[in-house]
């Protein structure tokens, strides 16, 4: 649908001309198009739309009725085929007496089809001035494509409505009945909340987090034929005071912080009552004139009652002097040699500094690790002891004492230096494997605690660096600091050889950049592993094929359970299919309490729900990594199966009773279509299927190839035009 102009009628009925073509410009008949029309009235710059089509809707369980913006259909009007694909329709409503023909007015078309059970939308917006002119106001807040970086496509009311700028005709904070001229709010009957586009948004993305929904009020909207749509469970995937990272790219984007109100505002703090004045500092409210006189936009102080500064996130206080890591070069603390044996102990030169540049030496760092890991053809569990054992887990857990899943080791107080270039030197006391070969990695992690004044954060309970509350009463004591961050540094890995071979390095299937589209940056806007761990490259280190959660499952003593697998490849698949696992996926955290009566908490990412589209693989992954090629990628050399083990809880131990795994290609497709049996067949086309044979049909270029079952990466832009199935 291309809108090519509209205009108002003598009798005061809008017209629009629009095209109607297939995706490469084709013309199109309406049969079996459904095409429905919005026309509506801007008030004002950067005001709301009100628009001229409304309805009743009266709710069967409360009896409330509530006026609603509606659409026409194309059957309610007139439609004339003017040829070539181009059409004319006239509305059948005609716009009020007196209605204002200098003001800008906005036309909407939202269309589509199915075919062969493929959803085809459209949609496509027009400002105008019935009197002729540009128009000089607009509403250019929040744009689609900011919105498709997470949603792939934005879609509402079944998916048909994908365009923010259409959104926004019909989802006014107030609407008006322009028959009687009765502008009411903007509600759902059944709940009585607003559907107006500030307060709808605010409050969806808020979600989990909202105040009266920790107080335990769902956040519901009561849509068709009386469906109840829970926004209780939705969880911002990144801090939710980064208005930012909605309000970009528009020319009136400011607004959030220049134009504060009432309905806005109210919409994520819904504790606030502005008419009584409960919960609101400057008591109450009863307009949005002076809102500004105390929420300035941006006094360029943090923290303080000026929208930006009382959105600041703590970790990205300017107070923290911020930490970074680099690691210089890795040599065998035997040989002097870059090329660290079998055997020998690794030595690794790094500079810590802040982000002006000025040295911070490891002793000033709270936490500090090096990790040694390796091969990098795949990451595993490996016999760092030199002891001819392997036992898989975490290091750090006493339910898996010797695991060797990878070696980390604190470099606080044991790092030398600086030397005259500023650089320290940490020899690891664990060796390289006996039996290694090709290219093992150094990483790097830790933090050091910022003080940050003014942070509008919860205090009490315990510092950043985890020590327990000084006077183990939860709250905040003369003397005692808790408005505390973790200041992480970025993850860094560098490969070393172990052998003659070249230094290799993991293969890269995903970029950390491209997390942060949904994410924003990690260990500041997102927190994983409280804070600290914030690169792709370094994950798949601890996150091995050989790893799973022995170490933090805690079943009770004398129970029999299985372990979920956190190998890379397949643990982000799973966490970000999330409700659409037909089985759970369950994680745990860290044990806590005093060995062996300690306790951990379980997570079933069931519970998560993906705002995009799972068949865009190029979301995450880097362009070609993701397509099954011989040699490349996850049919590379060396890349080995996922582990799972079945295990017997003890008092102070744990018995591991089998162990399962599943070949690279199979562990990456079931983890999101876990559905599937490749042993049984059950629900694969083909039947039974072995690794080997999985390029037959889903290889590059072959009919069912997994750059053809999954959708290409494209634009946000372009995202509003993807099909759906």
């Amino acid at each position: 649908m291309t809108i090519v102009d509209a205009a108002i009628a003598g009798d005061d009925r809008p017209t629009v001309r629009f095209f109607l073509t297939d995706g490469q410009g084709a013309p199109l008949s309406p049969d079996g198009v459904r095409i429905r029309f919005v026309i509506a009235v801007l008030q004002g710059d950067g005001g709301e739309y009100r628009d001229y089509i409304t309805t009743v809707q009266t709710s069967p369980d409360t009896k409330i009725s509530a006026t609603q913006a509606a659409a026409e259909d194309a059957a309610q009007g007139t439609l004339e085929d003017q040829g070539g694909g181009l059409f004319r329709y006239t509305f059948e409503k005609s716009l009020p007496q007196g209605y204002v023909r200098d003001a800008s007015h906005r036309v909407a078309i939202f269309a589509d089809t199915t075919i062969l059970d493929v959803a085809y939308v459209s949609n496509d917006v027009l400002d105008f001035v019935p009197a002729g002119g540009a128009p000089r106001a607009t509403r250019d807040i929040v744009r689609t494509e900011t919105c498709n970086g997470c949603h792939d496509p934005l879609g509402a009311h079944g998916g048909a409505r994908r365009d923010v700028r259409l959104c926004v005709a019909c989802h006014s904070t107030e609407i008006t009945d322009f028959a009687t001229g009765e502008t009411t709010p903007h509600i759902d009957p059944d709940t009585r909340n607003g559907i107006g586009f500030p307060e709808l948004i605010h409050k969806i993305h808020r979600g989990e987090n909202l105040p009266s929904v920790e107080s335990g009020h769902p956040y519901q909207i009561i849509g068709y034929r009386q469906s109840v749509i829970d926004f209780s469970h939705v969880a911002f995937p990144q801090d939710i005071r980064n208005c930012e990272t909605c309000h970009s790219g528009g020319a009136q984007s400011d607004f959030f912080a220049t134009r504060p109100s009432r309905t806005a505002c109210g919409s994520c703090h819904d504790d606030v009552n502005f008419a009584s004045g409960a919960n609101h500092g400057g008591g109450p409210q009863p307009t949005d004139g002076s809102c500004s006189s105390c929420h300035l936009p941006d006094s360029g102080h943090e923290f303080d009652l000026s929208v930006v500064g009382s959105h600041t996130v703590p970790q990205n206080s300017r107070q923290a002097a911020g930490v970074r890591f680099a690691l210089l070069e890795v040599t065998s603390a035997e040989s002097g040699e870059p090329v660290v044996a079998p055997g020998q102990h690794p030595r690794v030169r790094f500079t810590i500094t802040s982000a002006a540049g000025d040295p911070i030496p490891p002793a000033a760092m709270n936490s500090l690790s090096l990790v040694l890991g390796g091969p990098t053809a795949e990451y595993s569990a490996q016999d760092y002891d030199g002891n001819g054992t392997i036992v898989p887990g975490d290091p750090s857990s006493p339910w898996t004492p010797g695991a060797e899943t990878f070696k980390s080791e604190s470099a606080i107080k044991d790092a030398q230096g600086p030397d005259q270039s500023g650089a320290w030197t940490y020899t690891f006391k664990a060796a390289v494997p006996p039996n290694a070969t090709g290219s093992y990695v150094i990483g790097i992690e830790g933090y050091r605690c910022a003080a940050i004044a003014g942070a509008n954060q919860r205090r009490g309970g315990s510092n950043c660096d985890g020590t327990a509350d000084p006077n183990g009463n939860g709250r905040e004591d003369p003397g005692e600091v808790f408005n505390q961050v973790r200041d992480a540094g970025h993850n860094e890995v560098l490969p070393f050889p172990v052998s003659a071979a070249a230094v290799a390095s993991r293969r890269e299937p995903v970029a950390i950049d491209r997390c942060s589209v949904c994410h924003g940056v990690f260990s500041k806007d997102f927190l994983v592993h409280g804070g600290i761990r914030n690169e792709t490259r370094y994950c798949p280190v601890c996150h091995n094929p050989s790893n799973d959660t022995l170490s933090r499952e805690l079943p009770p003593a004398g129970e029999t359970a299985m372990t979920s697998p956190i190998d890379f490849k397949v643990m982000i698949h799973k966490i970000h299919r999330g409700e659409e696992l037909a089985d759970p996926y369950v994680l745990y955290g860290f044990p806590t309490g005093k060995f062996p009566n300690q306790t951990s908490t379980a997570t079933n990412f069931q519970e998560l729900l993906y705002p995009g589209d799972l068949r865009d693989c190029e979301a995450c992954h880097l362009p070609g990594t993701y397509v099954l090629s011989p040699g490349a990628g996850i049919l590379g050399p060396g890349v080995l199966p996922s582990t799972v083990r079945s295990f017997l809880q003890g008092e102070r131990d744990k018995t591991v009773l089998d162990v399962f795994t599943t070949p690279p290609t199979i562990a990456v497709c079931t983890s999101c279509h876990d559905d599937v049996d490749f042993t049984t067949g059950a629900n694969h086309a083909a039947g039974p299927q072995s690794e080997g044979s999985c390029v037959d049909c889903h290889g590059v270029g072959r009919s069912l190839s997994v750059e053809r079952t999954h959708f290409p990466g494209v634009a946000r832009e372009a995202r509003i035009l993807r099909p759906n199935n």
